[in-house]
């Protein structure tokens, strides 16, 4: 199938993108995406009731299986704060959150200008657990911050996921001068969706982060739970199911975490002083 590339890709570039879940009336703030002056990208997550998690370096196992359990135990540490996923030019990939929590779960991913398609998925249950949008502050789109609103109607759990592209290799399937914030994506099972276009406000910036929003069927038993995944080895490193491969992670409530931290120990500033 012919492509065509576009004359100009737009997209929302604000010093700090806030992006919400809007459920009926009520809007819901779910996270944050800002980037760096070096053009590393910050994805923040300070909305969520539960504050104790566990953040992992995780490693899927070669067992030749195209499914496998992993276990965030392994290679993870407990943080009593919410924190920061940072993914860093040359690859840099770890959480942290300035004064809270030490950059303790790290690893070296895919540099951004390698990088395409899949960066990161967000899948989350119980949104009335996050921070409800003001009905008149957290609205708009401005240099300084704009909110961009996802709706949903039924669903059972949600699923965000972030796609990094240079605009320069972007195609799509008509001839178009000018495409963004909002363009359409088809994924490779078929699947229409809407994705936005965010940006770094740096004038020489030339990637964007393509973000959707899905429901999903039911992630378990727990009514309030926040899962991440990004970090990546490289597409076909994932995809060799006869060599290892490793992502970070991280999961919202943690579960027993007081016994949890006595055995894997505690990414906390706090708590390694004393």
């Amino acid at each position: 199938m012919r492509s065509f590339q576009a004359g100009n890709v737009t997209a929302i570039r604000s010093e700090r993108v806030v992006c919400t879940v809007k459920v009926r009336e009520k809007r819901f703030k779910i996270f944050q995406v800002f980037f760096g002056r070096d053009g590393s990208l910050f994805i923040n997550f300070p909305y969520f009731r539960h504050r104790t998690g566990l953040l992992a370096a995780a490693t899927i196992p070669a067992n030749g299986s195209t499914t496998s359990q992993v276990s965030l135990e392994l290679g993870g540490k407990v943080a009593s704060h919410l924190v920061k996923y940072s993914h860093h030019p040359d690859g840099r990939a770890h959480f942290s959150q300035d004064g809270k929590v030490f950059t303790a779960i790290k690893r070296m991913s895919i540099p951004l200008n390698v990088q395409d398609g899949h960066i990161c998925s967000l899948v989350l249950q119980g949104h009335e657990a996050f921070e409800l949008a003001h009905p008149t502050k957290d609205n708009g789109v401005s240099p300084k911050r704009s909110v961009v609103d996802f709706g949903l109607e039924e669903f059972q759990a949600i699923k965000f996921v972030g796609r990094w592209y240079d605009v320069n290799r972007m195609r799509f399937s008509t001839p178009v001068e000018t495409i963004g914030p909002i363009l359409e994506t088809v994924d490779p099972d078929g699947t229409h969706q809407q994705a936005c276009l965010v940006a770094s406000p740096q004038s020489d910036a030339r990637h964007v982060l393509a973000l959707t929003c899905s429901s999903i069927p039911r992630l378990g038993p727990e009514p309030e739970v926040m899962v991440f995944y990004g970090g990546f080895d490289p597409r076909e490193r994932m995809d060799n199911t006869l060599s290892e491969a490793g992502f970070l992670a991280f999961i919202y409530p943690a579960s027993n975490p007081d016994e949890l931290r006595q055995r894997i120990g505690t990414s906390d500033y706090a708590r390694e002083r004393t």
